[in-house]
């Protein structure tokens, strides 16, 4: 990893008793797996379901996970 923004903003958010969520990747990974989690907002059959996404870039400073600034 690049940067140490997750580490940063995790400190900040310790006084709040809350840390940022970072799923657990298999395989060859480059970045540490920082995931951005979605609120399904309509609920009911037939309706889309809500995605996570694992992010590519911080979204803090905006730093290419894994690969080259």
């Amino acid at each position: 990893m690049t940067c140490n923004c997750v580490e940063t903003v995790n400190e900040k958010l310790a006084s709040r008793n809350t840390r940022l969520t970072q799923a657990i990747m298999f395989g060859k990974h480059d970045h540490p797996g920082l995931m951005l989690e979605t609120e399904q907002v309509e609920k009911g059959r037939g309706k889309q379901k809500a995605v996570s996404m694992f992010l590519t870039y911080c979204p803090f400073c905006g730093v290419k996970y894994g690969g080259d600034a």
